[in-house]
């Protein structure tokens, strides 16, 4: 690690790398068992527990464990993101599919994956997952009146549910076949599925029923505190399914000891290990808590921990205490933007010239607080600091930066991939700056294009946004039509309207 390092964040906040993986005997023994297993059947587990326990840095252990060790398996990892933007459908197995892809044209596994077979059901599960999200991505998007900006849609494809579902089932068919071949196990591999729509939350159960030999699927999911989580709705599934489940909780003091000597090189005694076990047991809180201290330049004694953890409730609160200024100003900008964050997006709302984006991300990455992602795009490091961001906003701030996040994503939107994500993110960006104008007319197109492909809840989402906007606006046509439109899409949710409707 170096001393830039060290100086402005320490260790990062970002999934453990698995060399400094600490603790969980136990789990990595369940898991490992679970694994020895899949190659003789297909098999499904669910790592899950609340957020800053550890449940990614316990997926990056398994995709080593697959892929990485020496005199290991050495097998396809195929792993994937699910972000907190609503009605981005399928866009977690969109990006498996593209993670296959790259695997396949890779010099490692191109033996193991170079079958036409393998090649055909790759082509064809991408054909039908972009045919599938057509009719709410635009093919374009185009300046309207001068100002507004209106989505040019793609007509509707017939192509439903069920021919999405085949094609990747047909593609996990196809890539376990080659692994039972050749020996291997294939790892598939998705992060915080608690925030997955309603559509990839179906597919991955119905994948799981008849998930084939050569394939462990594994994924993260969040435990919250209110019974409407996500959470909530998986753990009934995978019940009904008899899936295994790895749940996590706070450290144990030798494991406490163990993650401050590997990654902080500090001798942790019995009693403040112990302290540390009953009020910060997570690994995040434990971060924070020995970033505080090695910051400080203070020794991990109870007395000091016990000082550091009294003064901070919230233990994001300490990470954004230590940072230096520019970054925390920065980190601010940035924090009302929905993961991942584009390149162009975020030298935008920094106020970047060209040739100072590489140093500003340099830092960014450098005060532990943010990560890379692999597509070239950037993230917080860890949820629970852009929550702690955001929360930390005033009002006026917050509609500050949502107006210049809407103009920063309007003057990119050209030169920026994933379409539906720019979409989706201009489309809260106004509402949220109070744009009503722009707001209403883009929330209520959207909104009835996801109300075509059944996901009632983003549809929900985005035209009562649009009935708010229409409120404030004083549009009584305006408020008419997008009231009639959410009405429908109650109607078809409660399944009060027929097919032939």
């Amino acid at each position: 690690m170096d001393e830039i390092q060290q100086q402005v964040g320490g260790v990062s906040y970002a999934p453990s790398p698995p060399e400094e993986f600490c603790g969980r005997r136990e789990e990595l023994e369940q898991l490992s068992t679970i694994l020895s297993r899949a190659g003789e059947r297909g098999q499904t587990v669910m790592i899950s527990g609340p957020p800053g326990i550890g449940k990614s840095s316990l997926l990056n252990w398994l995709a080593y464990e697959v892929q990485e060790r020496p005199d290991g398996r050495e097998s396809p990892v195929l792993r994937a993101e699910v972000f907190d933007l609503p009605g981005m459908i399928f866009a977690a197995f969109r990006e498996l599919l593209n993670d296959l892809r790259r695997t396949s044209a890779s010099a490692r596994f191109a033996s193991i994956l170079d079958a036409e077979s393998m090649k055909e059901a790759i082509r064809y599960a991408d054909d039908v997952f972009e045919k599938y999200a057509a009719p709410v991505e635009p093919i374009g998007l185009l300046p309207k009146a001068g100002e507004e900006i209106i989505g040019v849609f793609a007509r509707t494809p017939e192509v439903g549910y069920d021919r999405v579902y085949q094609a990747f089932e047909e593609l996990l068919r196809e890539l376990g076949r080659e692994m039972s071949m050749t020996g291997h196990v294939a790892a598939v591999l998705l992060d915080d599925v608690h925030l997955a729509s309603s559509h990839d939350r179906r597919l991955l159960r119905d994948v799981v029923r008849d998930l084939p030999p050569g394939i462990l699927l594994a994924f993260t999911c969040r435990i919250e505190d209110d019974a409407g989580s996500g959470y909530a709705a998986m753990q009934e599934e995978i019940r009904e399914l008899g899936i295994h489940e790895v749940q996590l909780f706070g450290m144990q003091a030798a494991e406490i000891q163990e993650l401050g000597k590997r990654r902080f090189y500090f001798s942790i005694d019995d009693a403040a290990a112990g302290l540390l076990e009953e009020r910060s047991g997570d690994p995040f809180r434990l971060i924070a808590c020995f970033n505080a201290l090695r910051n400080r330049g203070l020794a991990p004694s109870q007395e000091n921990v016990a000082d550091v953890i009294a003064g901070a409730e919230d233990p994001a609160g300490l990470v954004f205490a230590a940072l230096p200024e520019p970054v925390k100003a920065w980190t601010e900008g940035l924090c009302v933007l929905n993961p991942p964050f584009p390149v162009p997006v975020m030298a935008c709302m920094l106020d970047l010239q060209e040739g100072g984006v590489a140093p500003a991300t340099d830092r960014l990455l450098e005060s532990g607080v943010f990560r890379s992602l692999p597509g070239g795009e950037y993230a917080f490091a860890h949820p629970l600091l852009q929550e702690h961001c955001r929360h930390g906003l005033s009002e006026e701030t917050t509609v500050a930066l949502n107006a210049r996040a809407a103009d920063c994503f309007e003057r990119s939107i050209h030169r920026l991939p994933g379409r539906l994500h720019v979409l989706l993110s201009l489309a809260g960006h106004l509402y949220h700056a109070r744009e009503y104008g722009k707001a209403a007319d883009l929330n209520l197109e959207i909104g009835l294009r996801f109300h075509h492909r059944d996901d009632h809840d983003t549809a929900l989402r985005l035209t009562d946004r649009a009935i708010v906007s229409a409120e404030h606006l004083g549009d009584d046509a305006l408020l008419a039509a997008a009231e009639r439109q959410r009405d429908l899409i109650r109607q078809r949710a409660s399944g009060a309207l027929t097919a032939g409707r």
